[in-house]
């Protein structure tokens, strides 16, 4: 499976995961950057509507990502969920680093 494959399918699982709520995917970090290397991870913003506790959605996002993890052992996924108004404002040092560089999938 290619990057951008895989990308999609993550993409996929977290609107599946989310619903309403999903309002966007973002890569950064070397990836986005393009200076990655074959086993760089993939850095990934999901961006959802209303608060969000970070902490307390890695496990569903875990869950919800992890036969493709296993398929894919090769490539580090790392997903962080954040609230898009968070995101939209620069409210702290991991979404200004990824809204300045950052590409929406």
């Amino acid at each position: 499976m290619t990057r951008q494959e895989l990308i999609h399918r993550i993409k996929e699982r977290l609107q599946a995961l989310y619903g309403p709520r999903f309002r966007g995917l973002v890569l950064y970090g070397s990836v986005a950057r393009g200076d990655h290397g074959p086993h760089s991870d993939l850095d990934l913003l999901c961006l959802l509507e209303g608060p969000v506790n970070m902490i307390a959605e890695i496990s569903p996002i875990v869950e919800a990502l992890s036969d493709l993890q296993r398929e894919n052992y090769q490539q580090i996924i790392s997903v962080k969920a954040v609230d898009i108004e968070h995101f939209q404002r620069g409210a702290y040092p991991l979404v200004i680093e990824a809204a300045r560089e950052g590409v929406p999938v």
